[in-house]
């Protein structure tokens, strides 16, 4: 793992926010700061999310920002455009991974299958985002993986329904390295652009990760 991604996860927590509105940006970026969460992942999925992430790296510097849904090469050259300091995707796609690869930029794969795992383990990523973890049996399929994939010392980074009230199930996992997610702002949140309930939440949030 790079050293950028070492950071990038150490609090436990990566947070997927989508910006459907250029208003909510950096009160959002600035309530996860205020909140003690460095780390921001904007998926690629509307039309100001390039502009999202040159604005979080701009005014918030000390934070990381990742693109998430980088589902082609387009995608992930328009992130690193942006400035985006790593990428994710949902699915396993190789020529995105090598191409990320032969630039040297941190990337996390989307994997679901052992079959996947495998592939992602072969391109050279241990660490793999795995989605969407609630529909395929939550933390007991992620305990599952652990014997077979031991001796390759993958991490995974679970999304998909993960929230305050399941997280510890995640992160006791020794082959869980962070959660994901957007419940830390949610969507009724940001449409009331209540910012200060989005900073308690990453604050609750931090709680839970404190003891792993």
């Amino acid at each position: 793992m790079s050293e950028l991604l070492t950071n990038a996860l150490k609090q436990k927590i990566l947070p997927a926010i989508v910006f459907n509105d250029a208003a909510d940006v950096l009160p959002v970026a600035e309530a996860f700061f205020k909140g003690g969460l460095n780390v921001i992942e904007i998926p690629m999925r509307t039309s100001i999310a390039a502009a999202a992430v040159t604005a979080i790296r701009k005014n918030f510097p000390e934070m990381y920002v990742g693109a998430g849904t980088l589902l082609n090469v387009e995608l992930l050259q328009q992130a690193i455009d942006a400035g985006a300091q790593f990428g994710l995707s949902a699915g396993l796609n190789p020529k995105v991974c090598k191409q990320a690869t032969g630039i040297n930029f941190p990337f996390i794969p989307g994997v679901m299958t052992p079959s996947e795992i495998e592939q992602a383990a072969d391109l050279g990523y241990t660490i793999q985002k795995l989605f969407p973890i609630n529909q395929i049996g939550g933390a007991a399929y992620l305990k599952a993986m652990l014997g077979p994939y031991e001796q390759l010392d993958i991490q995974f980074i679970p999304m998909g329904g993960i929230n305050i009230s399941n997280i510890r199930d995640y992160l006791k996992l020794n082959n869980v390295t962070a959660v994901g997610g957007s419940w830390v702002a949610s969507k009724e949140m940001m449409t009331a652009k209540n910012y200060k309930a989005i900073e308690q939440t990453v604050v609750e949030a931090l709680q839970h990760t404190s003891n792993h």
